[in-house]
């Protein structure tokens, strides 16, 4: 690979992952909201300097110089680098033309039959909640936190309101009802861990499908603490457009 084509690659890379953060949010379906600054710090960066690179290519160009043909001569064996630099290209050809999009049911039904541990609380804790007569929007990672405290004793609301939660369905193999899951994203998409609740009573839609559950949780059968099953008793069901950002 030659120095210019080098420095075209650095300005192309910086130029895509631009792309991803600026001009569409499609960064979110590799990395959390948090990272956006240093993505865009690092891609100002490498196109910086790739134009400096292009700069001083064309400076000691040999039309750019009287003594340019000597100039040319000494740096010719030094001005290509290795051909597997060539492989720096598939990133942005993926960003540009393929667009990998967001990890969805596939990735969660792989290595989901133990069930993922429940999230941290807040440091305050979980409130407790107060019935108002209308649907309470919650995560599912939060539903779950506060179905393990149920579970082991620490009420907290949970059984006296209407929830509503949002994720894509997929299919359970044993029993009854169907999954409705979300991917939890620590840092990005590498490490992402399906966090999935248990909807009973209502028809289940098509596997991968965008959908708002309203219902009241379920109580586990089994009177043994910590089950790792979270149920939800499925009141009404509407689907809807993949969010913007599919991981919580």
């Amino acid at each position: 690979m030659s120095r210019p084509a080098q420095n075209l690659l650095l300005i192309t890379l910086g130029a895509a992952v631009l792309w991803i953060t600026l001009a569409t949010d499609e960064y979110l379906n590799y990395v959390k909201p948090g990272f956006r600054p240093l993505l865009v710090a690092a891609a100002v960066a490498m196109a910086a300097l790739g134009a400096a690179g292009l700069r001083r290519d064309w400076h000691d160009s040999p039309g750019a110089s009287p003594d340019g043909a000597h100039g040319h001569g000494h740096g010719h064996d030094h001005g290509h680098g290795p051909r597997v630099a060539w492989l720096l290209c598939l990133p942005a050809l993926a960003i540009f033309v393929i667009a990998p999009p967001a990890l969805g049911s596939f990735t969660a039904a792989r290595g989901t039959d133990r069930p993922a541990a429940p999230p941290s609380p807040p440091a305050e804790g979980y409130r407790r909640l107060v019935p108002t007569g209308e649907p309470i929007d919650m995560t599912l990672g939060e539903f779950i936190g506060r179905s393990f405290e149920t579970q082991t004793g620490m009420p907290n609301g949970l059984t006296d309101v209407q929830v509503r939660l949002t994720g894509f369905v997929r299919s359970r193999k044993e029993g009854d009802g169907w999954y409705l899951t979300r991917l939890k994203m620590t840092c990005c998409a590498g490490d992402a861990v399906p966090f999935q609740v248990i909807v009973h009573g209502l028809d289940k839609p098509a596997d991968g499908t965008w959908v708002q559950v309203v219902g009241v949780y379920r109580p586990p059968k089994t009177r043994r603490p910590a089950t790792g099953m979270h149920d939800l008793y499925g009141q009404s069901l509407r689907r809807i457009k993949k969010p913007k950002n599919a991981y919580e």
